[in-house]
């Protein structure tokens, strides 16, 4: 594919998946953060 060695293809293509599953693992992890962070705050406030 665009004339690269399937090897450096099969890198590439897998650095960008690993990528794209980090970054979805790492948005479902860090969706609720703004919930926890209003039971620490003292005034109520969650801003």
């Amino acid at each position: 594919m665009f004339a690269l060695p399937t090897t450096t293809w099969l890198v590439l293509v897998g650095v960008l998946g690993f990528w794209v599953v980090y970054t979805g693992v790492f948005y479902v992890i860090s969706r609720n953060w703004a919930v926890e962070d209003a039971d620490y705050d003292k005034t109520g406030d969650p801003q």
